[in-house]
C-alpha cells in the first residue's frame, strides 16, 4: 500500500470545502448585497377620534390618504395592507314598564306608648311588606358594513342579557288607626312599610365592536400604490358611532437609495451567513492546527525491512 494514501481523505476535505467556498459563501454573499439594495417598507396611518354617526339611512365615505407617507415615484411596492375599524353602539335603549308587585311578609312590630311617627300617639302595629318593580331595557343589534373596493366586511355588536336589581329604600303608609286583631283588639295606629326594589332587565346589543385586520386584495393593494389614496364607505344596519381607523402597509422599495433597516430575526440574512461562515473557517482553522495543510506533513514511519539471509550457490 502506498503510504500517500493514507493522508487521500484530509487532502480530499480540504478539496471539497475550497469548491464548497467558491460555489455557496461567494454566491451568498452576493446575494447580501444584492438584497441590501432593497429596502423594507412598513408603517401605519391612523384615523383618530372620527366621533362619526353612521346609519343605513346616513352612510359615510371616507378615506385614507397616504400621499405623504408612501416614498416618490414608482420604485416602491406594497404587498400588503391591512384594515381596522372601530365602532362604538348609540346605547339608545328603550325603557318599558314591566310589572309591579307588593307582597306581605307577615312580619309585624307593635309598639306600645309613644310612636315613631310625631304625629302619632298610643299603640302602634308596623306591617312589613316588600315591593318590586320591574323595567325592561331593549336595543337593536347594531351591524357594521365596510365597503373597499368591492369587498365588504361586517362586524355587530354583542348580545348583552343582564338583571339589576337596585334597592331604593323604604316607603311607609298610614293605614289609620283601628283595632290589633292579633292583639286582643287592642286600639293601634297601623303602618304599613315597604322595601322596595328596582328590578332592570337588560335584554338587547350594546358596547364597543370592530373591524379587526382585515387583508385587503391585490387590486385594491395596487391602487393604493398607484393613487396613495384608498376610499371607503361605512353603512349597516342600526345606529353606531364610527370611532377610528387604522391602515397597516408593507413592502419594500427598490433602487439603490434605499436603506433598509436590519431584521433582527433569526433568519435574517448576517444571522445565517454567520452560520455559513463560522463552522467552516472553525473546521479550517482545526485542520491547519492538526497538521492537514499542504506544508505540514505528519513524520512517516519506516518500514522495517526483514533480512533475508543469503542463499549459497552450489
Amino acid at each position: 500500500m502506498n503510504i500517500t494514501s493514507v493522508y487521500w481523505p484530509k487532502k480530499g476535505m480540504n478539496v471539497i470545502i475550497s469548491y464548497t467556498l467558491r460555489l455557496i459563501y461567494f454566491p451568498l454573499i452576493l446575494l447580501y448585497t444584492g438584497e441590501a439594495a432593497a429596502a423594507v417598507l412598513s408603517g401605519e396611518f391612523r384615523l383618530n377620534n372620527q366621533d362619526i354617526l353612521v346609519s343605513q339611512s346616513q352612510k359615510y365615505p371616507g378615506r385614507f390618504d397616504l400621499r405623504s407617507e408612501l416614498p416618490l415615484g414608482d420604485d416602491f411596492v406594497l404587498t400588503k395592507v391591512y384594515v381596522s375599524f372601530k365602532f362604538q353602539d348609540d346605547q339608545e335603549w328603550i325603557r318599558k314598564a314591566g310589572p309591579k308587585s307588593l307582597k306581605n311578609t307577615g312580619k309585624v312590630m307593635r309598639h306600645g306608648g309613644a310612636s315613631s311617627n310625631k304625629k302619632s300617639k298610643g299603640a302602634q302595629a308596623d306591617h312589613y311588606y316588600t315591593g318590586k318593580s320591574i323595567v325592561h331595557l331593549s336595543n337593536e343589534q347594531e351591524v357594521a358594513e365596510l365597503t373597499i373596493g368591492t369587498t365588504i366586511f361586517y362586524s355587530a355588536t354583542m348580545r348583552r342579557r343582564e338583571v339589576v336589581i337596585e334597592n331604593i329604600g323604604q316607603k311607609i303608609l298610614n293605614l289609620g288607626r283601628y283595632r290589633d286583631v292579633g292583639d286582643h283588639q287592642r286600639l293601634r295606629q297601623h303602618y304599613r312599610i315597604t322595601d322596595t326594589t328596582v328590578e332592570t332587565q337588560w335584554d338587547g346589543f350594546d358596547g364597543p365592536f370592530e373591524i379587526r385586520r382585515k387583508e385587503l386584495d391585490l387590486a385594491t393593494v395596487q391602487d393604493l400604490a398607484h393613487t396613495g389614496i384608498l376610499d371607503f364607505e361605512l353603512g349597516g344596519q342600526g345606529d353606531y358611532i364610527f370611532v377610528d381607523a387604522r391602515l397597516d402597509y408593507e413592502g419594500f422599495i427598490a433602487g439603490q437609495e434605499a436603506t433598509a433597516e436590519p431584521e433582527n430575526g433569526f433568519f435574517s440574512t448576517p444571522v445565517w451567513l454567520g452560520l455559513v461562515s463560522l463552522p467552516v473557517g472553525g473546521f479550517l482553522w482545526r485542520n491547519r492546527n492538526r497538521g492537514g495543510g499542504a506544508q505540514r506533513r505528519p513524520p512517516q514511519k519506516r518500514i522495517a525491512q526483514r533480512k533475508i539471509p543469503r542463499q549459497r550457490a552450489f
